[in-house]
């Protein structure tokens, strides 16, 4: 179907008074005779065509087909805006080609006609013709505002139409002109109307310098603003664009913006109203300028640091954790007494899962502040921080940015997670990036690339997250309050799980707490047995299926457990995924514990050492990496190099192969402080001697034997209060029965413990910084020392 319409196609009219319509011209329209607004009524129930005719006299209210011209317009309504004061309906058409009308098919509810198309000569313009035409067009004080509106004309606008019906000439005129089917008469018929234009324009210059010559040059000013304003009302008219330009004018005269973001909203503002719909650059201009005026920029909340809101918020949320408490607590009162240090970032590091993430939010619920989080995980481009040049295609804000609009206020808590896991690219250093943000000496003219105005971010909380600081640039960290959050252990994990996590799963799957009661020693069931962790992530989907299991069972008709004991578990969630590790494999020789440490917690990690007929080769298995390697070339070489000094034979190693092993892949959490317990698995073997079951080392050891000190003790020592070796525990009730576990323990020499309620109360009263020791009793910190004899 032909846009301008087929032969013999039949469209609603809309008779125009005072208008001609041409073909490419975009202009709005009042319509308020019943007739034309049912024409308009069922051309947008239709394709949205319709026909436009000028009338030959204006003042007839209801036209008859005598009445209207037979050359006119097929036009496409983009846009029906509203009512106007008169309840006239608004809209805003544009004209896509010329018809003839050959018929007249209905005159109630609206008028419809039969059109035929009327196509242009193929005769081309001459170039002269056409320059001279534009030059006329753009002669006088506006020359300047025509060119460019000439200039953004797409390929497929005629200029002879849009510059006829800019002009103001008679109606009779300007109907003759559209009628006219050759191009170049056309251009010929505009070269005295405009010349006619000009001098009407001249006479009124000159009227207006003998008649006004005593006016001020502030008036001609103002005369001139006030023509300026005409012609880009008119250009408004012909883009079709000036409700979305009002609108954003509106709101930018409500918006209480910066100077400096005023004054580039407004010069951005007036090169949209300039501009055509069709422009390339005209969404990306609107865009920006919606960006810039939904910013908060002086919008916050009401900030509140009381600490005991926030004590009472952290003891609700969070169990023990009283040292992360109390810092939390001295940080809030630091920024209380002394707001300069707005923009301050703590730091929490620990493994998934202990609580880093709802310490961010239990803080902005405390300090009465907004929350949002922002992902730096896998961020390679320093402009997801910045933002993009609006050169880019697709161009947006930085994270920062895009986290200020989205919760409204300009003092919010922002959770900068993974922070650990920035790294840079060929497209910039994000980590680079982010020390503007976070530094207060420069944060409070944040300058995005693609707002391109400052913008103050001294008054946001920054809280980050890592699961290491290894992995943290070095300037980057130097920005960071560090504060470590370590593992749980199992006492912890089971008043965090009764606490906190069963109630949350029950009343997540349509389960109430009189219908069922989770065991105590169930719940240690699912910690020791169906997960590993340092965190209770995995620990409540455990608890997530077993209520699942429960609804389907109580929805099925089946009897549901009420009181749920470690078999009924076992019944419901299949055998347990874990195993302690057993006695007979730590008593022999070669064999040693250690307590390894990585993003996912504390772990027990064996080591094996067995030695073979060869030629003195070592091998490493148990996907060992570097680290562990290294740790095994270290250890092999330091009791070759002293085999006779401790009375062992020195042929071994040249007749032997000996291969270091780690049980079930367990070396993938790898860390810096398993030189020791290799070496004392090598001494194992060779002595012949097997180390005691329920011990582990820890320790990075030297070529010439010295222990060095051991990193992240809590997390280890968490680990080492998982069952051990030999552990066989017989319940009644929820309670164990029995002699205490054996425990691993942690340092640089073997130690070994036993649980008891003294070194149970000691491990709740220790004091800040104190390590925990084997069985919760205080510890000792590792330290350098020699491996013992």
């Amino acid at each position: 179907m032909a846009a301008n319409g087929t032969t013999g196609e039949v469209l609603p009219l809309i008779p125009l008074r005072n208008v001609v319509m041409f073909p490419g011209v975009v202009t709005g329209l009042s319509i308020g005779r019943p007739r034309s607004a049912a024409a308009l009524t069922a051309a947008l129930e239709a394709d949205r065509r319709l026909v436009l005719v000028a009338q030959r006299q204006p003042e007839v209210d209801e036209p008859s087909p005598e009445d209207l011209y037979e050359i006119g317009a097929v036009g496409e309504v983009t846009t029906v805006t509203g009512e106007d004061e008169h309840g006239a309906r608004l809209a805003v058409v544009g004209g896509l080609g010329r018809c003839r009308v050959l018929e007249y098919t209905q005159q109630a509810p609206y008028i419809a006609v039969r059109v035929e198309p009327v196509p242009d000569t193929d005769a081309d313009v001459p170039k002269d013709l056409v320059n001279q035409v534009k030059a006329l067009f753009a002669a006088g004080e506006d020359g300047q505002t025509r060119l460019l509106l000439l200039e953004a004309l797409p390929a497929s606008v005629g200029l002879d139409y849009v510059i006829a019906f800019h002009l103001d000439m008679p109606l009779a005129e300007k109907q003759r002109f559209l009628a006219e089917t050759d191009r170049v008469g056309r251009y010929r018929m505009l070269v005295p109307l405009l010349k006619v234009a000009g001098e009407i324009a001249r006479v009124g210059d000159a009227f207006w310098s003998e008649t006004l010559g005593e006016v001020t040059e502030a008036d001609r000013e103002a005369y001139l603003r006030a023509r300026k304003k005409d012609i880009e009302r008119e250009l408004k008219d012909l883009s079709g664009e000036g409700v979305e330009t009002g609108e954003l004018r509106r709101r930018l005269e409500e918006a209480d913006l910066p100077d400096e973001a005023r004054k580039e909203a407004e010069r951005e503002l007036a090169r949209l109203a300039r501009m055509p719909a069709g422009h390339p650059e005209y969404g990306v201009a609107e865009d920006y300028l919606d960006w810039l005026l939904a910013l908060p920029w002086h919008e916050s909340t009401e900030a509140v640091t009381d600490l005991g809101r926030a004590r009472e918020v952290l003891d609700r949320d969070h169990y023990d954790r009283a040292e992360v408490k109390d810092r939390i607590l001295e940080y809030l009162s630091v920024r209380k007494l002394n707001p300069g240090r707005e923009g301050a970032l703590l730091c929490f590091v620990g493994a998934p899962g202990v609580g880093k993430t709802s310490m961010g939010r239990a803080i902005a619920e405390a300090t009465q502040r907004r929350f949002y989080r922002v992902s730096l995980g896998g961020i390679r481009d320093e402009a997801e921080i910045r933002g993009h040049r609006r050169t880019y295609v697709g161009a947006l804000p930085g994270c920062i940015i895009r986290a200020l609009r989205r919760v409204g206020v300009n003092n919010p808590v922002v959770m900068l997670d993974e922070v650990d896991k920035l790294s840079g690219g060929l497209r910039g250093d994000p980590a680079g990036a982010l020390l503007e943000v976070l530094d207060p000496e420069h944060n409070a003219a944040f300058m995005d690339n693609y707002v391109a105005v400052p913008f103050d971010l001294s008054r946001i909380m920054f809280i980050g997250t890592a699961n290491t600081v290894a992995t943290i640039p070095p300037v980057l960290l130097d920005r960071l309050e560090v504060l470590e959050l370590p593992g749980y252990t199992t006492e912890e994990k089971m008043a965090i799980a009764r606490r906190y996590l069963v109630p949350k799963q029950l009343e997540a799957n349509g389960l109430s707490a009189d219908w069922v009661d989770f065991d105590a020693a169930a719940v240690e069931l699912l910690i020791e047995r169906y997960t590993r962790e340092a965190g209770v992530r995995d620990l409540e989907r455990r608890i997530a299926a077993v209520c699942r299991k429960l609804a389907r069972e109580h929805m099925g008709g089946r009897p549901c457990y009420r009181h749920l004991d470690p078999d009924q578990v076992r019944d419901l969630l299949g055998p347990p995924r874990y195993y302690p590790e057993r006695s007979e494999r730590l008593g022999k020789p070669g064999v040693c514990a250690t307590l390894t440490v990585s993003g996912a917690g504390g772990g027990l990690l064996l080591v094996e050492v067995l030695r073979v007929d060869g030629t003195g080769k070592l091998l490493v298995t148990g996907r060992p990496g570097d680290v562990l390697r290294e740790s095994a070339s270290l250890a092999f070489s330091f009791w070759r190099s002293r085999a006779e000094a401790f009375g062992l034979d020195a042929g071994v190693f040249e007749h032997s192969d000996f291969h270091v092993h780690f049980p079930g892949g367990g070396a993938a959490g790898e860390g810096t402080a398993a030189g020791l317990p290799m070496a004392l698995a090598f001494a194992s073997l060779l002595s012949g001697t097997a180390l005691p079951a329920g011990m582990a080392a820890v320790g990075e050891m030297t070529l010439h034997g010295r222990v060095l000190p051991a990193n992240r003790l809590a997390e280890r020592l968490a680990a080492a209060q998982r069952p051990g070796p030999d552990v066989r525990r017989h319940r009644r009730g929820g309670r164990a029965k029995g002699p205490a576990e054996p425990r691993h323990c942690a340092g640089p020499r073997v130690l070994t413990g036993g649980r008891s309620a003294d070194d149970e109360a000691a491990r709740r009263h220790r004091q800040p910084g104190q390590a925990r020791g084997a069985g919760g009793a205080p510890g000792r910190t590792a330290g350098p020392g020699a491996v013992p004899d």
